[in-house]
């Protein structure tokens, strides 16, 4: 045994599958402006076919791009590059970046190192060195595909810096190989009330802390609804039919009844536009807000979504327990 301290590190959130491949080409792509926010990507079927590989594998780097903030997808209308923060912050960091990897890759080849072995031993030769920050907790998100998701995602990640890695329920039996993996990689399971019980039941085996958040309406627009005319048509907008379901529960638990509700997801593209026509006024989450104004900006309205306080505090416990 080599009596010297050995500064090794393993990363089980680094690795050079299929999957990672294409999902950082095409980051790369959209950081150079090759593709860029309104593009439409390839399906991915003809992605599949082009790389010669499963549909599925496709649809699994579309849908991460997607929950970063870089793509829309929609069915019926393809999957789109975003024009907005996420993808604005990535052409910013990318393009210094190129200049740099640009000429490392020149001076690599002149030296006839081979670049595939030149890049991998660099990304061990970083573990390698000390870490002069603590780890970022990591953080497993679990929720389904119709609520919004995204909103849960962005303030965990503003809440606790951490890695979040987003699974949803749905898909859940499905990618059991994979979810094993992201648990042995997470620190905490956040999930929210709807699935508390499921997700509890399900990974209770992997010990992980499990840590259930909730989210409500600002009192603003609670008020706003309340003074609206007895028989309103309200539509509630979510990426998918149960999270219209859940933004429409919130407001009758406030006690407001006088209204009359109508649910549907942005998936739901024949049912959307009827319920548009017919609705009084139209409560988008944030993660359809920006596509259903653009829609009918006279009766669009944002869902304000506020993560409760009790689940902001047990957030920021996750931070302060990895700190100490």
């Amino acid at each position: 045994m080599i009596n010297k301290e050995l500064r090794v590190k393993v990363d089980p959130g680094i690795n050079f599958s299929v999957n990672t491949q294409i999902k950082e080409q095409l980051k790369w792509l959209i950081g150079l402006g090759v593709i860029e926010p309104g593009d439409m990507l390839p399906s991915a079927n003809q992605m599949a076919d082009i790389l010669g590989l499963n549909r599925n594998t496709v649809n699994l780097v579309y849908t991460q791009l997607r929950d970063e903030g870089m793509f829309t997808m929609q069915k019926g209308r393809g999957t789109q590059v975003m024009n907005g923060s996420k993808v604005e912050l990535l052409q910013n960091a990318r393009q210094p970046m190129h200049q740099l990897v640009a000429k490392t890759i020149e001076e690599a080849e002149a030296q006839g190192i081979p670049l595939i072995d030149f890049f991998i031993a660099g990304l061990a030769y970083t573990l390698l060195r000390p870490s002069e920050t603590a780890a970022r907790p990591r953080i497993l998100l679990i929720e389904c595909r119709g609520h919004d998701h995204l909103f849960y995602r962005q303030e965990i990640e503003r809440v606790t810096k951490a890695e979040v890695h987003t699974l949803f329920v749905e898909d859940l039996m499905a990618a059991e190989g994979t979810m094993i993996e992201v648990l042995e990689h997470a620190d905490v399971i956040v999930t929210t009330l709807n699935h508390a019980e499921e997700v509890k039941t399900r990974y209770s085996r992997y010990e992980k802390k499990l840590v259930v958040i909730g989210a409500t309406i600002e009192m603003s627009a609670l008020l706003g609804i309340a003074q609206m005319k007895p028989d309103s048509e309200v539509a509630f907008v979510c990426l998918g039919r149960a999270g219209g379901q859940w933004m429409a529960s919130g407001v009758r638990d406030a006690g407001i009844t006088q209204i009359h509700p109508h649910m549907v997801g942005i998936d739901e593209q024949e049912q959307l536009h009827q319920v548009i026509d017919k609705a009084d006024k139209v409560y988008a989450s944030p993660a359809v807000y920006k596509e259903l104004l653009a829609m009918n900006p006279d009766k669009v309205a944002l869902y304000p979504m506020t993560l409760e306080k009790s689940s902001e505090r047990l957030l920021r416990d996750i931070s302060e327990n990895q700190d100490n």
